[in-house]
């Protein structure tokens, strides 16, 4: 089966999906150091990327809204020198982990990395970055979902390829 001119375009680009604490609209750049909570982690399309991001309005639209709040400080990393904050509530992150990972194998996508922290090996957590304080106990409205996707080879800018509105009850 031949692919698309589409399809071919995926193909340089690698994908992940994240609640970014900035608020920014679909096509807008950012760096890597934006604070964000990941959700999936990052992956490869083998599809046409108009085919996933209707799976993901779809999916994500419908899924309700929700407060988080930054937890306890941990190191993470396989160094284990990595400083982030655990955040929950555990449950409503694992539920849009477990959304997405719903498609994955179906929709034909990939892991991009290695070893991804996926399934009973995700933990949500928000990486601590310099000039960007997070204290245990704040807290953060969790209103949108977002698609972010990057050259696969890496010129350090992301882009907002789809945000979900979360439902606001």
């Amino acid at each position: 089966m031949e692919l698309t001119e589409k399809e071919l375009e995926t193909k340089t680009y690698r994908y992940f999906i994240i609640y970014l604490l900035k608020e920014l609209p679909v096509g807008a750049a950012f760096s890597p150091s934006d604070l964000h909570i990941t959700i999936l982690p990052w992956f490869a399309l083998e599809t046409d990327e108009k085919a996933f991001t209707d799976w993901f309005y779809k999916h994500f639209d419908s899924f309700n809204a929700f407060k988080a709040t930054v937890g306890e400080p941990k190191m993470y990393g396989p160094k284990h020198d990595v400083p982030v904050n655990i955040v929950e509530p555990k449950a409503k992150f694992m539920g849009l982990h477990k959304l997405a990972l719903s498609w994955f194998g179906a929709i034909g996508a990939r892991w991009a990395e290695r070893d991804p922290y996926v399934g009973n090996d995700y933990v949500p957590h928000i990486a601590q970055r310099r000039g960007f304080v997070l204290t245990e106990g704040d807290t953060m409205h969790i209103s949108h979902i977002v698609l972010v996707k990057a050259k696969r080879r890496e010129d350090h800018i992301r882009y907002v390829a789809a945000k979900a509105q979360l439902n606001e009850k």
